[in-house]
């Protein structure tokens, strides 16, 4: 089963792959500076590209992070470009789900972040790097902690393997037992 962790954005960064395997790890520009439009159509032109030509049967994106000083423009970008790809893959029978950056971080990192954005980011960066993954950039690392997690929900065994915080848990019990 191929699953796909993507991190919207007009620069969306995707990550994809086998739970287990080594994933793939690349980016697409959906227009920076252009209409809104054109980008809803760039990311169902991604959408469509993972599902029909890829074969990805599970989508897994992360949860826009807004602020209140964001604009009303920004807002609606990033939940169009989501509900396009939801709806592409609706209309194909994939199942399509969206994270919380919090759960990503307990998932990814063991823990919820809360020293910045950027510490966040360059905690994600070194996580992958870690696993031996090669994102190009930010975008693509971001989208890999998206594609473990979406792996998580989707395979049992893989779960066990890779999620940090069970891992530390399973440490600790062996510990009290030895």
């Amino acid at each position: 089963m191929i699953v796909c962790g993507l991190d919207i954005a007009t620069e969306t960064g995707v990550c994809l792959g086998e739970p287990g395997q080594t994933p793939e790890f690349f980016s697409r520009d959906l227009g920076q500076g252009k209409t809104h439009d054109l980008r809803f159509s760039n990311v169902m032109r991604l959408a469509h590209e993972l599902i029909q030509d890829r074969g990805v049967k599970f989508i897994g994106i992360e949860a826009p992070i807004l602020t209140r000083k964001d604009t009303k423009a920004k807002v609606e970008l990033l939940h169009g470009l989501i509900a396009n790809v939801r709806g592409w893959a609706h209309l194909r029978g994939i199942e399509c789900r969206t994270f919380e950056v919090a759960t990503l971080d307990k998932n990814f990192l063991g823990a919820a972040q809360r020293a910045g954005r950027d510490a966040r980011k360059l905690a994600i960066w070194r996580q992958c790097q870690a696993r031996g993954w090669t994102p190009k950039t930010q975008d693509e690392a971001d989208a890999g902690s998206v594609w473990d997690m979406a792996c998580v929900t989707q395979c049992r065994s893989y779960a066990i393997h890779s999620t940090p915080l069970f891992n530390r848990r399973h440490t600790k019990i062996s510990r009290k037992q030895g």
